[in-house]
């Protein structure tokens, strides 16, 4: 993505009236926090969370449709998707690891025709309302993660190639046997430099 996907979806559901046009002032602190100040990700979650305790996970999942139709083809990173077609072209595995919410992250999955992902659970009361935050993605769970599956496929690190656009992402860009960095942070960049991992 060319943006934080998350945070253009929180805009989205304050434009549909789905949340206050206030919070988007806490949302927006929170990013700012996150970005600039280093606000942890867990912290980050927690705080974004409690604006939408309580909001159906169905209801939301509309809205990831209603968002994606306009949002995800005018933000797709061209290089990158053009690396996403070859893989799966070539009968590669493909994975999603994200840090953005799973109602989110999955019909990101489908859309892009992806073979599994894996992202931030929220998980939901016996209504189907958002109750509490089951899990944080974080860059040490994407590496771990990608090495399990690898090995239930039978896939070698050598033949592992990861992406990322964000330095939080470097145990999983360190374990896997290809690096790449998109369009990254200024401290991704720096670290691609150490590693000579190729920058798209």
């Amino acid at each position: 993505m060319s943006n934080n996907c998350s945070f253009a979806f929180y805009k989205h559901l304050i434009s549909k009236k789905v949340l206050s046009r206030f919070s988007l002032f806490h949302a927006l602190l929170y990013y700012l926090c996150h970005t600039v100040f280093g606000m942890g990700l867990e912290t980050l979650h927690s705080r974004i969370f409690a604006l939408l305790r309580g909001f159906s996970l169905e209801e939301l999942e509309t809205q990831a449709d209603l968002f994606l139709e306009e949002y995800l083809e005018a933000h797709l990173y061209i290089p990158v998707l053009g690396q996403l077609k070859l893989a799966q072209h070539l009968g590669d595995y493909t994975l999603i690891l994200s840090n953005s919410p799973s109602f989110l992250v999955k019909k990101i999955a489908q859309k892009l025709g992806v073979d599994a992902y894996r992202s931030t659970e929220y998980a939901v009361d016996i209504e189907g309302k958002l109750c509490h935050i089951a899990f944080v993605m974080q860059g040490e769970d994407k590496a771990s993660i990608a090495s399990a599956i690898a090995k239930q496929l039978g896939i070698f690190k050598q033949d592992i190639t990861a992406y990322s656009d964000s330095v939080l992402d470097a145990p999983l860009l360190l374990s896997a046997g290809v690096a790449i960095a998109v369009n990254p942070d200024r401290f991704l960049r720096r670290l691609s430099k150490l590693h000579c991992w190729p920058v798209l």
